[in-house]
């Protein structure tokens, strides 16, 4: 399955979801990380799943921003500072797109295995 289009359908589920105020999105977190699950990811690969969950949440200039500001703020993205980053990342999603955006990323950003 090509991972792209696989992103681009969770990202629609969850724009469904968050456009109907469904109270079930940590059960869609886990399901779709299941989906998605790869191990060992370089970095470049993880920022590419992380953009493509945040697009439908945020858009994508508030996407590109706030991962350009957490990589900056975290030193760069690399497997040493993907803690930092996800940290930082899920602090600005919720800043601008709510608490619960933002707590989603951070759950999705730590599920991933970066090298």
């Amino acid at each position: 399955m090509n991972w792209e289009t696989a992103l681009q359908r969770e990202g629609a589920r969850w724009r469904a979801a968050a456009s109907n105020g469904s109270p079930d999105i940590n059960r869609m977190l886990s399901a779709t990380m299941s989906r998605l699950e790869r191990e060992g990811l370089q970095p470049d690969e993880a920022l590419a799943l992380l953009s493509h969950l945040l697009e439908p949440l945020c858009g994508r200039a508030a996407a590109e921003s706030a991962m350009a500001t957490a990589s900056r703020e975290c030193g760069g993205v690399t497997g040493r500072t993907w803690r930092a980053f996800v940290a930082s990342l899920s602090k600005l999603i919720g800043s601008f797109c709510g608490v619960a955006a933002g707590r989603l990323i951070g759950q999705a950003g730590l599920s991933l295995e970066v090298a």
